[in-house]
């Protein structure tokens, strides 16, 4: 009896063990949702627990409690109201409830935004200053690894918490928003030998390369071209990639135009002169031209372009497409 009573034992203890380092820094759910949560003066750490777990805020309440007397928090809990979204990691969720009371701030990233315009719309709404995000996108220690998060930062309407805000913290956001966007797509294109970061930087492309106005065929069918040049191994011919060099290196702004010495250069992101795809994503993609580039239209179109108006024009040879610019452009 004995001995089953301590395997049994063990047996608990390997599943709280791993139930621990399961829940430890992950974030508590995949939902952006956000609770209101009211501490009361008064209110005892047991009571505390018991609106977050009601709230769905927390896991697991054994679990936080142990969480909050291992970082020495359980006496810093204030009283106040807060707006809690039910994303956040213990971590996170402890931080924004030390602080007595929560000013929201709602932020809109836009989709096609690159690390650095995050960071000036953030300098912007006064949560930062001019260079702190981008510099944390490659200096920050993040419990994920990429070689570059351009691309990774999902383009969604957010709410933070003014006085409370971290540049890291809102990194990591982004990013598990952004992989929670991956999880739910059809990646059917995963199946033909595609890796997830060939999807990003082809769905970043068709972000910077279609227009607001282009519906999801149009952005299918574009990627669908690109893809199609890149399996045959010819140049993808991008703009975009070099209106992107431009802008990180030299400071340039999207709407500058390009000159024939920008696509004469042999430069990582010149897709004239470079085959395959450029070294990172141009934008931080989303959900559309993720889903375009996850599902491809093809077509036997090879070029495409937009007139003055916004509209699309596609060429199956090169001599098509020099004729829809000399019609359309």
């Amino acid at each position: 009896m004995r001995k089953y009573l301590a395997i049994i034992v063990l047996f608990i203890a390997l599943y709280q063990g791993a139930k621990i380092l399961y829940l430890w820094d992950k974030p508590n759910s995949d939902s952006p949702a956000r609770e209101q949560l009211t501490i009361v003066r008064g209110d005892s750490l047991q009571k505390i627990i018991d609106k977050l777990f009601t709230k769905k805020l927390i896991r697991d309440p054994w679990i936080f409690r142990l969480f909050l007397w291992k970082n020495d928090l359980s006496n810093k809990l204030q009283a106040g109201e807060y707006i809690v979204p039910q994303n956040l990691t213990m971590e996170e969720l402890s931080e924004q409830i030390q602080k007595g009371r929560s000013k929201e701030l709602k932020i809109t990233i836009p989709e096609g935004f690159t690390i650095r315009e995050i960071d000036q719309l953030l300098s912007r709404k006064g949560l930062a200053e001019i260079g702190d995000f981008e510099k944390c996108t490659t200096f920050c220690d993040f419990s994920f690894q990429v070689k570059s998060l351009e691309g990774h930062l999902f383009p969604s309407t957010y709410y933070v918490d003014v006085e409370n805000f971290s540049v890291k913290n809102f990194i990591a956001r982004l990013y598990r928003h952004s992989q929670v966007s991956l999880k739910k797509l059809p990646l059917l294109i995963l199946g033909k030998n595609r890796t997830t970061e060939q999807l990003i930087k082809v769905a970043s492309m068709v972000e910077r390369e279609s227009l607001p106005s282009d519906d999801l065929e149009e952005k299918k069918l574009i990627a669908g071209i690109i893809w199609k040049r890149y399996d045959e191994g010819i140049h993808l011919g991008i703009d975009a990639t070099t209106r992107y060099e431009k802008v990180i290196q030299q400071g340039a702004k999207w709407t500058d135009p390009l000159y024939f010495d920008d696509f004469a250069r042999e430069t990582p992101y010149n897709t004239r002169k470079k085959i395959g795809l450029p070294p990172t994503a141009i934008a931080n993609p989303g959900e559309k031209a993720l889903v375009s580039a996850a599902n491809p239209m093809y077509s036997e179109n090879y070029y495409y372009l937009h007139d003055n108006r916004g509209k699309i024009h596609y060429g199956k040879t090169l001599q098509e497409h020099n004729a829809n610019k000399y019609k359309y452009l």
